[in-house]
């Protein structure tokens, strides 16, 4: 199959598996390993490694990454955030007082009520304790966002877990939907969505998005075709494995998400810019795995056939568990341009506030904008206004006169309309 996709030089996404260990219990976990230990001198060089190779986006991860305590995630923090963006993910059941400011965003699960959280994560107290470490994570001005697991125990409280986390002053809140495998995979009859689940799920969370005028979305990879709403109501994502997006392990193994068993390389022994480029990676990225219905859906490219592991196929690639079976693909009609509003109507020039995590990445062949939770390819026009931005430049008025010579004034003010979109600027 002749995808021609086009493989960045650099995974724009790379999650850290800092350890196994964990201080939880979740029913749902992928995780095998719960009873491996923090290898200190291990993770030091994957950090190192990632470090080196100027990956756009690092998550740390685990298990549970607050177990290496503050004063060593903070260290990795400091160190990564020197090139990259860099987010935590945790259960919350420590508060890292004392957590870097360098920290893009942590991620911290509210999975339904108290009792259906605790269901989940069998931790009496859990969801106390939760609540009182968000509430310090936010009291400190860090973005934190709302990460729960999506099951058949709680697809009918997701409006209430959005009321939650806008009530807490949570960034936003991202859907990460049940996936079959690791030690989750036991449990799996009863957590799957039904079809029906999911669809109740999906309105609840475009309602409390609109209610509470919070962002909300996945976090995982949802097939386009399982509800319409996906597209219509700009809800869609694909997680990227292998494409955009890959896993380290505690032991520096490369995978192509972190449910996947095959490893493409080590980062201890080779920078990951080597590894990306793996042949073996090709049978992957090649899409000849791919069966119907998304072999001839119109969205193949764009989809890429939603979650492609679980524990079926934890040692190869498969379309996601949701559309096994089904013989119809996505309606060509449903894919139209998504146009992003912009806010050139204002007739005088406005004054420009550059986040703090922005950053240039020139090198690789590509050159991207890094924003705190995005990675953007950027032309060489678009390069050189950011710079101006990174050099302190403030007036839009000054951009202008700057680079009217080969760029016109309503390309300038779109373009830094679409900078504020994606949260790279603010107007003052």
């Amino acid at each position: 199959m002749d995808n021609n996709l086009n493989i960045p030089s650099i995974p724009h996404l790379v999650h850290i598996e800092t350890t196994y260990s964990c201080n939880g219990n979740c029913v749902f976990c992928y995780n095998p390993k719960r009873g491996n230990k923090f290898n200190k001198k291990k993770v030091d060089k994957i950090v190192k490694s990632i470090h080196k190779s100027w990956v756009p986006h690092v998550y740390l991860i685990g298990g549970e990454p607050s177990l290496l305590g503050v004063e060593q995630l903070n260290r990795y923090i400091d160190f990564l955030s020197e090139r990259s963006s860099v987010t935590v993910v945790t259960n919350g059941l420590i508060c890292l007082r004392g957590i870097s400011k360098n920290l893009a965003c942590i991620g911290i699960p509210f999975h339904g009520t108290e009792a259906i959280h605790e269901r989940h994560t069998q931790m009496v107290g859990g969801y106390k304790k939760a609540i009182t470490t968000t509430k310090y994570y936010v009291s400190r001005g860090l973005d934190v966002r709302c990460i729960p697991v999506l099951t058949a125990w709680n697809f009918n409280q997701m409006y209430d877990v959005i009321k939650v986390a806008k009530k807490l002053g949570m960034e936003s809140v991202f859907v990460d939907r049940f996936e079959d495998g690791g030690i989750g995979s036991k449990n799996s009859d009863t957590l799957k969505l039904s079809p029906d689940q999911f669809g109740i799920a999906l309105g609840q969370m475009i309602a409390a998005r609109d209610d509470f005028n919070i962002p909300v979305g996945f976090g995982t990879a949802i097939p386009y075709c399982l509800d319409e709403r996906l597209i219509t109501e700009n809800m869609f994502a694909n997680c990227g494995a292998g494409f955009t997006f890959c896993a380290v392990s505690p032991e520096g193994d490369v995978r192509a998400c972190n449910q996947s068993e095959i490893s493409y390389g080590n980062v201890i022994e080779g920078p990951i810019e080597q590894i990306w480029k793996n042949k073996e990676l090709n049978k992957f990225r090649d899409l000849s795995w791919v069966t119907t219905p998304c072999c001839s859906c119109v969205a193949l490219k764009d989809c890429l056939c939603g979650c492609k592991v679980d524990s079926s196929f934890s040692s190869g690639y498969s379309i996601d568990y949701a559309v096994r079976g089904k013989t119809k693909s996505l309606e060509p009609a449903l894919l139209f341009p998504k146009l992003d509003p912009l806010l050139t109507h204002f007739d005088g020039y406005r004054s420009i506030k550059l986040d703090r995590y922005v950053k240039l990445n020139k090198r690789y062949q590509e050159h991207y904008l890094i924003t705190r939770y995005q990675t953007i390819e950027i032309n060489k026009e678009a390069q050189e206004i950011i710079e101006f931005l990174i050099g302190g430049e403030s007036s839009e008025e000054n951009l202008v006169l700057h680079f009217s010579r080969y760029i016109s004034e309503q390309e300038i003010r779109l373009f830094l309309d679409r900078l504020f979109l994606i949260g790279a600027i603010k107007f003052c």
